[in-house]
C-alpha cells in the first residue's frame, strides 16, 4: 500500500490549481496529471508525451460524484444501474479489483483536448491511495495518462520519472505504484465491449 504524504498531496494540488503538471503513481504505472479545465496544462502534457490531441486522455476520480459532471446527464443511469464497486473496479467476478477504465457518453463540460475526437470520455475510479488523496484534496477528477513519451515504455518508479522528466514537470509525487503489471482495461460502458484487455 502506498504511503500518503499529506504535505506532498497539498503541494501537488496547489500546483495543479496554478495550471501545473504533476507525475504521480497509479495502479500500474506512473501517470502525468493536471486539472481537467486547465488547457495550458493539458497542452503541456500532450507536448511532453508527444501525443496527438485527437487520441484523448483519461480522467481518474475517487468517487462517482466527481465523475457525474463529465457524463452526459441522459446517461447518468449508467452510473447507478450497476453496483458501484463492481461496475467501476471489477471487470469480471473472477478478476476482483482489476482496474478498469470505462467509456461513457461525455457532457458538454469535457474539453476537446481531454476527449480528443471521441464522443465518449474515459473515466476510472481509482483505489490507489495517492490518486484518491489527490482527487479528494482537489475535489475534482484529474487528467491521467501514462508518464512516458509516445512509443517508450511506461515508468513504474519515482526515480525513473525524476531522471527522465523532472525538468518538464512542476512536481513528481513520490510513492509506489499498485500491484498491476499493465495499465487498466478499457471497456465501453454502454456496449460492454473491451477495447483494451
Amino acid at each position: 500500500m502506498a504511503y500518503v504524504n499529506d504535505f506532498q498531496i497539498k503541494r501537488a494540488v496547489n500546483l495543479m490549481e496554478q495550471d501545473g503538471v504533476i507525475a504521480y503513481p497509479t495502479e500500474a504505472v506512473f501517470g502525468l496529471g493536471c486539472l481537467p479545465f486547465s488547457i495550458e496544462a493539458i497542452q503541456r502534457i500532450l507536448a511532453i508525451k508527444k501525443r496527438p490531441w485527437h487520441k484523448g486522455l483519461i480522467l481518474v476520480a475517487s468517487d462517482i460524484g466527481q465523475i457525474e459532471p463529465f457524463v452526459d446527464e441522459n446517461f447518468h443511469d449508467l452510473l447507478v444501474c450497476f453496483d458501484e464497486v463492481p461496475f467501476f473496479e471489477e471487470s469480471r467476478p473472477s478478476e476482483p479489483d482489476q482496474p478498469v477504465t470505462w467509456l461513457l457518453p461525455k457532457s458538454e463540460l469535457v474539453l476537446p483536448l481531454v476527449c480528443g475526437e471521441h464522443p465518449k470520455i474515459a473515466i476510472r475510479l481509482s483505489k490507489h491511495p495517492i490518486v484518491k488523496a489527490l482527487c479528494d484534496e482537489a475535489q475534482s477528477v484529474i487528467v491521467s495518462t501514462s508518464a512516458n513519451r509516445a512509443g517508450n515504455p511506461e515508468m513504474k518508479r519515482t526515480e525513473e520519472v525524476r531522471n527522465q522528466m523532472s525538468n518538464q514537470l512542476d512536481m513528481v509525487v513520490s510513492g509506489a505504484v499498485g500491484g498491476y503489471d499493465r495499465p487498466s482495461k478499457i471497456i465501453d460502458a454502454q456496449t460492454q465491449t473491451v477495447l483494451r484487455a
